[in-house]
């Protein structure tokens, strides 16, 4: 593997800019409301749009400080994650402006702006870390899914000769108020001549970590207690069965274990999960298949960040069905 390849396996390697959250105005530019820490303790800022007309504005590439033409472009991207997916509304999309010339120009302070937005069919997975790109794929080695942005609308001339004076990422203002809920964790470019961005949004300060306490003993997430739930549910028919949560204190670690016994024989078990123990989400990547006709017994091991999970499963067999379930987080 040569040098560049290996560089290219490290995400931050290329372009690497950390910015606190309490440093957030720069890039936040007229953003209502502020970002703020996220209640889950992922790392990240987090928005929503907690009024009408609220809406993300954030600038990551300054134009007037370097020197990038829009035929120099190979990708614009974010990592992030998307909590609510309504409608197209609630999901962000980028902007690049180009700069004024005085002639033709399309807006008050850009020559042409270019929006690129995704597939309002793309799959999101809700609470799920995702790569949303604009041209080709970033040559970063994320451990998540890659989203292109190929929707493209061209307000003014779009030339590949122009200068380009702002590299942006939005939320829509007129995304029902609430409904918007994204943890921006990284954001950058690429570009074909190597110019690189890759700017990590720093939302924990080690301040606001637990300190030592004078006496006694401080448990870690290392040294923590599990949790655990043993459980029989009975399933009516025609009904979803869920166990009972269980609270993760300790999102950053989340090692969790999950087995039982089922006498429902097509039917998955599906996991959900929480931030507040009141609004469930199905996570669509932790499941037990029967669809092959087996029943009995089932093992699944994951990690997860959420405050709370659960165990669920649908029964349609005309009767009444059990789940035994053991659930254990660490």
């Amino acid at each position: 593997m040569s040098l560049e390849q290996i560089n290219n396996k490290i995400p931050s390697s290329r372009g690497k800019v950390e910015v606190l959250l309490a440093n957030h105005a720069a890039l936040w530019a007229d953003s209502v409301p502020a970002p703020i820490v996220d209640s889950n303790e992922r790392e990240g800022w987090f928005y929503t749009n907690t009024s009408a007309t609220n809406k993300a504005n954030l600038y990551f590439f300054d134009g007037l400080r370097e020197t990038v033409l829009l035929s120099q472009i190979g990708s614009l991207f974010a990592k992030l994650t998307i909590d609510n997916h309504s409608s197209t509304q609630d999901l962000p999309f980028f902007i690049i402006y180009t700069k004024p010339t005085g002639v033709n120009d399309a807006g008050a302070f850009y020559h042409s702006r270019i929006v690129y937005s995704m597939n309002a069919s793309s799959y999101i997975g809700l609470g799920e870390e995702i790569i949303i790109h604009t041209h080709h794929k970033p040559d970063i080695d994320y451990d998540c899914r890659f989203i292109p942005c190929q929707n493209i609308t061209v307000d003014g001339d779009g030339s590949h000769n122009e200068e380009i004076l702002y590299m942006t990422i939005h939320t829509d203002s007129g995304a029902t108020p609430g409904n918007v809920k994204i943890l921006f964790q990284n954001v950058g470019f690429r570009s074909t001549q190597g110019h690189a961005r890759n700017i990590h949004l720093k939302g924990f300060q080690p301040s606001q970590y637990p300190t030592a306490p004078t006496s006694g003993i401080l448990l870690t997430q290392e040294t923590s207690s599990r949790s655990d739930i043993y459980q029989t549910i009975s399933i009516t028919d025609n009904a979803y069965a869920y166990s009972n949560a269980l609270h993760n204190l300790h999102p950053a670690k989340g090692e969790v274990s999950i087995w039982g016994n089922t006498d429902t024989q097509t039917n998955d078990i599906e996991i959900q999960y929480s931030s507040n123990n009141v609004d469930w989400y199905f996570a669509s990547n932790h499941y037990v298949s029967f669809h092959g006709g087996s029943n009995g017994d089932f093992a699944l091991d994951f990690r997860t960040n959420a405050n709370y999970i659960r165990v669920v499963q649908y029964n349609n067999h005309g009767s009444v069905r059990n789940l035994i379930v053991n659930l254990t987080l660490t």
